[in-house]
């Protein structure tokens, strides 16, 4: 398996370990040093178990779909990148649905583990009436 494969498979694992709510595989996943940095809420998870700790205990039920994902290397400092885009449906416990997107950046180690996230989390809307004219729905 080359390079790029293992660590396009490192980070799209950690979804499916994720949606399936394999919390030790997914831990396998995260090197010591892990580090995930929420921008929206000003949030930074310290360390492999708070993140999956924070994860696990996440309210409600989640479907998670992976819709991309892109890879970069940086040479220089021996770095996987690897971005990907997943589409998730949540029943929370007072019954709401909702719908939304997350575009995550991980940074990859030469052991092929994430030691740094960085997520952004978009719900889903219709779009506003007065563009409607100018875009088109998909």
């Amino acid at each position: 398996m080359k390079k790029d494969d293992i660590a396009i498979n490192t980070a799209t694992q950690l979804w499916h370990c994720f949606n399936e709510g394999k919390w030790d595989n997914a831990r396998r996943l995260l090197s010591e040093e892990f580090e995930a940095y929420w921008p929206q809420s000003r949030e930074k998870i310290v360390g492999p178990d708070n993140f999956i700790e924070l994860n696990r205990r996440y309210p409600g039920t989640h479907k998670i779909k992976i819709q991309n994902h892109q890879y970069s290397y940086d040479k220089w400092d021996h770095v996987h990148h690897v971005t990907t885009t997943v589409y998730i449906e949540s029943k929370m416990p007072d019954g709401k649905e909702m719908t939304l997107y997350a575009v995550s950046f991980f940074e990859i180690n030469t052991e092929n583990q994430i030691f740094s996230a960085t997520e952004y989390w978009a719900d889903t809307y219709d779009a506003p009436e007065w563009r409607k004219d100018l875009v088109e729905n998909f």
